[in-house]
């Protein structure tokens, strides 16, 4: 039998009109594009996508919310859903020539997108309500002068952009209502309300660039001196939990009205939207060389200085320094140096072999969000109230979102009043060392071929502190360090966390690609990659809180060990094909084919609860699993160490750490292979250009409803194993969700593993 999927439609439309304004000195362009796009969300409690099971419970949580707090979600909670990503973007251009020697280019570039997100997974369903809608919209004017002076060139550019984010409910006009977790069996959850992190969320960018590049020629060289300056403006209101965010262990508890976990923030200043303002002046100077050394070989090189500076500081905290030794109040005013080198080698006189490689240093800003906790998170701009999962825990619910309590009652323990983020003095912008060797030659049989070798060393990459932790055991299991963050180092607060840097990481690649281009309009073309990436963080979530906790760590979340990169490529092989043919009425066509197969993304086995860290860190799921023996001292629930053991013999990467903590992203998801195919048909239409396609994408699919599937495990990570916890000590596993009926390894990409037909024209006068 099969099911339908929920609503899916992709309409994309647009129209462009240029010409001279006035003849040989003025010219205008101008396009509008507009996208449509309805997709499934994947997941459903009992229909369409992967099912998420569990319905009776659902069912009751449901009624729960209507009946004993009056809460309508207003949509089918347990249909799978669509979610909407419309855009409308218009982009205008003129040119001007200002004589013989200068052309001036005004362009201006509108989008107006609205995106709706979520993340349901196998183990945390979401409602409909619990997705929030990402409005943005962005302005961006350019105005460039290219001048023309004997040997010499110079370009000149100004650009201003607006970017204006909002991020809100489904509906902006909706009722607001605490977010609400509930536990429904092992670690599988549902959640309901205000998505916690979009209660009060916008950010506003203002930025001015400023650029200038002189290139001369001067005999064997072409000297290039430049300067590029960025000055930013942010306006970031970010209040996370701001209506409230509530766990509950149980459904009887949640209809009680009675919660073991709560966090709430708000302003602490006179301005209940709070928000945190900051400048940047980025200052870019260059210069470089390209220098034809001999007829053959050409040496390119140069260096580059950036200079950062913040003009504002963040509001000070003198209890941040007399606890911790570091101050609010510092900025990353910092300077960069980025030498590098290249060169390109033509070993034969008719071009058809050449060595070509480089080295350098390679620096960049990080995501100012990450500069912006700094502002946000003093602990005297917001308060952060809240106390730390635990099943002791009786606090009260309050449903009003906008009446939520400002003091924690009916907690035993680790309760907190606030959160703090700190900037190591030293704290250096991301860079690294990179290289590359490449060798192309024109091979036998009219083939070109290309070798080429790319590696990376990390100079500076961001690593967070917590220090608020402290230790105050070590689990008998596994030997990992058990912390304490509520209590911590200074009980009233929960997180500490300090940005700072770490030298660790790096990566390789080594591909190989072919292809041989036909006489006859058939192209063909293949290429083959491998490559390792390791890191200490992948710097994948924006609060610093998230980038700390999301890390998986075997033990010291403080300093996490270097592992495999969550964007480790592994393998992937290519094919690319299209031949250009006739048909009859004058017609002409182009069918083309690309194949991409490549390997799953890496992952591991963690700890399934959010609400029991296993080394009391209060991160759930960021603790990398230990793989029992069967002699270990552990009681099983819903199961037995039998369906462990059955468990680890499905991957040798699950067997190799029986009795071991397992690493971070040392297992693979499945491989997975996709082809997209095309018809393109030219129209002999008199005095225009016509022309209608035909994509199939995941043809594969079509085909073979088995194949074309994409699989991951969610998070890097597969986290079914909930630990039962005594006293903090790890003395059993629940393994409900593993056992479930509804249990599966992977993810399945649901809109991806399907096949789709789209059919598009184009009419150009």
């Amino acid at each position: 039998a099969t099911t339908a999927i929920s609503k899916f439609s992709d309409k994309q439309t647009g129209f462009s009109v240029g010409g001279p304004a006035i003849q040989n000195k003025a010219f205008y362009f101008a396009t509008f594009d507009a996208g449509r796009k309805v997709t499934p969300t994947g997941f459903s409690v009992a229909g369409g996508g992967v099912n998420f099971g569990n319905e009776a419970l659902v069912d009751r949580f449901l009624s729960i919310l209507s009946t004993r707090y009056g809460y309508d979600i207003g949509a089918p909670a347990k249909d799978e859903f669509s979610r909407t990503t419309d855009n409308n973007k218009f982009f205008g251009r003129a040119d001007f020539n200002l004589g013989n020697r200068h052309q001036l280019t005004v362009r201006h570039n509108f989008v107006d997108a609205v995106n709706d997100v979520g993340s349901p997974s196998l183990t945390g369903y979401r409602t409909p309500d619990n997705f929030y809608k990402f409005k943005s919209k962005t302005n961006s004017t350019v105005a460039q002068l290219n001048s023309r002076f004997g040997m010499a060139v110079n370009e000149a550019r100004v650009a201003l952009t607006r970017i204006r984010d909002r991020r809100g409910a489904q509906d902006f006009e909706s009722t607001p209502f605490p977010a609400v977790t509930v536990v429904l069996v092992g670690s599988a959850t549902i959640t309901a309300g205000r998505e916690n992190f979009s209660t009060a969320n916008e950010l506003d960018q203002d930025i001015l660039e400023i650029t200038n590049d002189f290139t001369m020629v001067r005999g064997a060289h072409t000297i290039t001196v430049g300067t590029h300056n960025e000055f930013f403006g942010f306006r970031n209101l970010f209040i996370r939990d701001n209506f409230g965010n509530y766990r509950f262990s149980t459904l009887d508890l949640f209809e009680q009205g009675l919660a073991q976990q709560y966090d709430h923030s708000f302003s602490a200043t006179s301005d209940p939207k709070q928000a945190a303002t900051f400048d940047v002046n980025h200052m870019g100077f260059y210069a470089g060389d390209q220098w034809r050394a001999r007829s053959n070989l050409t040496i390119t090189y140069g260096t580059r200085v950036d200079i950062i500076r913040f003009p504002k500081k963040p509001n000070a905290n003198p209890a941040a320094e007399a606890n911790f030794g570091y101050k609010t109040d510092v900025v990353p005013n910092t300077t960069l140096w980025a030498p590098r080198v290249g060169f390109n080698w033509a070993r034969s006189a008719d071009g058809t072999e050449q060595i070509r490689g480089g080295v350098g240093l390679f620096a960049g800003r990080p995501p100012y969000v990450w500069i912006s906790n700094q502002f946000g998170n003093t602990g005297v701009d917001f308060t952060r109230i809240g106390a730390s999962n635990n099943n002791a825990n009786r606090i009260p619910f309050v449903p009003d979102a906008g009446n939520q309590a400002k003091t924690v009652t009916g907690a035993t323990s680790g309760t907190f009043t606030n959160e703090i983020d700190l900037i190591d003095p030293k704290f250096k912008y991301p860079s690294i060392l990179r290289g590359n060797l490449a060798y192309d030659r024109k091979l036998p049989l009219g083939l070109y071929g290309s070798l080429e070798l790319l590696w990376s060393s990390t100079v500076n990459d961001i690593r967070y502190e917590n220090l608020n932790l402290r230790t105050v055991g070590t689990q008998p299991l596994d030997g990992r360090p058990i912390y304490s963050i509520a209590p911590g180092v200074v009980p009233s607060l929960s997180n500490v966390l300090l940005l700072t840097n770490t030298s660790l990481g790096d990566s390789w690649s080594l591909g190989f690609d072919v292809k041989r281009p036909f006489s006859n309009g058939l192209f063909l073309s293949a290429a083959y990659i491998y490559g390792e990436s390791r890191t200490v963080a992948d710097g994948t979530r924006d609060q610093a809180v998230s980038v700390w906790g999301n890390i998986y760590v075997p033990g010291n979340p403080i300093d996490p060990p270097l592992a495999k990169s969550d964007y480790d490529p592994g393998h992937r092989f290519t094919v690319t094909s299209s031949y250009d043919f006739k048909l009859p009425r004058g017609m002409t066509a182009t069918a083309s084919v690309f194949f991409s197969g490549q390997s799953g993304r890496p992952y591991g086995l963690n700890w399934g609860s959010s609400g029991a860290s296993v080394n009391g860190d209060a991160q759930g799921f960021n603790d990398l699993f230990y793989l029992p023996t069967a002699t270990d001292a552990l009681v099983y629930t819903n199961g037995l160490y039998q369906s462990l053991d059955v468990f680890f013999q499905l991957e040798e990467c699950y067997r190799k750490y029986i009795g071991k903590i397992m690493p971070r992203n040392v297992c693979r998801s499945p491989w997975s292979n996709t082809m997209d195919v095309r018809l393109a048909v030219k129209l002999p239409v008199q005095r225009v250009t016509a022309e209608v396609t035909l994509d199939i994408l995941n043809f594969i699919n079509l085909i073979d409803s088995k194949g074309g599937i994409f699989q991951y495990a969610n998070f890097n990570d597969i986290a079914v194993f909930t630990p039962v916890l005594t006293s903090g000590v790890i003395t059993g596993i629940n393994l409900a969700n593993l056992t479930s009926p509804n249990f599966t390894r992977f993810t399945r990409s649901d809109l991806r593993s399907r096949w789709q037909i789209q059919l598009g024209g184009r009419v150009r006068f």
